[in-house]
């Protein structure tokens, strides 16, 4: 579907209204994570003049729609744009990142305990414990063994702010533990932006989403204390891309960056 509409140059969000549904529910619907209402697929299959050929097979395969995700028995506590998320790391090749906390991929449960209790403060012990296990187990796919598909690669750009905010020094030094042990694996690389490089273009966290299938197009989430924005057209993703090298010159290499969190560690531990 998103092939389709790649096709014809339509932008996914002006087709979310020409349908009448939200952006993260159109491409959700793209990304199969969600099953299809048979009349939404119709819909896009004219708005997208697809060929006849296609729209059999399409209406086929939503007719015998994929399982749910392994996260949707806590889908009470997985808003629609982590649902989306989810799906886009599961059939991701490689994510680059820029975090302003430690990245949902390397929280230890400890740490993601700790963030979530700040930032969702309302939610029941029962939701948090389920947006725990979810977290955690979205970790699968860095996996170094992962089940099914090769692990994706990951290249973090995490800001300083992540090594040293928290309410429990112990959480948090082992949770840079947990960092170096991370930054060993092959597909992992994690790179740090220290207070003293300044500021930079980008203000908040985003990843970007290249797929392991290349005709399913890069895709680029950008976070919000509010609902969470996606793209994929050419000129936003170039405009994160140059965001990406503004910060490849201001971090710290992998290396140095090691050392930087080593030495982190080495300090909490006196």
């Amino acid at each position: 579907m998103k092939q389709l509409r790649v096709g014809r140059g339509l932008h996914l969000q002006a087709v979310a209204q020409q349908l009448e549904v939200s952006s993260s529910k159109l491409s959700r619907l793209e990304t199969g994570a969600v099953a299809p209402r048979i009349r939404d697929v119709r819909d896009l299959l004219e708005i997208y003049q697809a060929p006849d050929e296609s729209r059999a097979r399409i209406l086929e395969w939503a007719h015998d729609a994929k399982e749910p995700g392994w996260w949707q028995p806590f889908s009470a506590a997985v808003p629609a744009d982590l649902d989306l998320y989810i799906s886009l790391e599961a059939e991701a090749r490689k994510i680059r990142m820029y975090s302003l906390p430690v990245s949902g991929l390397l929280q230890t449960p400890d740490y993601a305990r700790m963030l979530l209790a700040g930032v969702a403060p309302y939610v029941t012990s029962e939701e948090l414990d389920n947006l725990i296990r979810v977290r955690i187990g979205r970790q699968v796919v860095i996996a170094p063994d992962r089940p099914g598909a090769p692990p994706v690669e990951l290249h973090v750009v995490l800001d300083e702010a992540a090594l040293r905010r928290g309410t429990s020094p112990s959480v948090l030094e082992r949770q840079l533990v947990e960092i170096l042990a991370r930054n060993e694996w092959a597909n992992v690389t994690i790179q740090i932006l220290p207070f003293d490089a300044g500021f930079t273009i980008p203000t908040s966290t985003f990843a970007i989403f290249e797929p392991r299938d290349v005709r399913d197009g890069v895709v680029v989430n950008v976070e919000s204390s509010g609902q969470d924005a996606y793209f994929d057209t050419a000129g936003e993703i170039a405009k994160y891309e140059q965001m990406w090298q503004d910060l490849m010159v201001k971090t710290l290499n992998p290396e140095a960056s090691v050392a930087f969190v080593r030495s982190l560690v080495n300090s909490s531990a006196k």
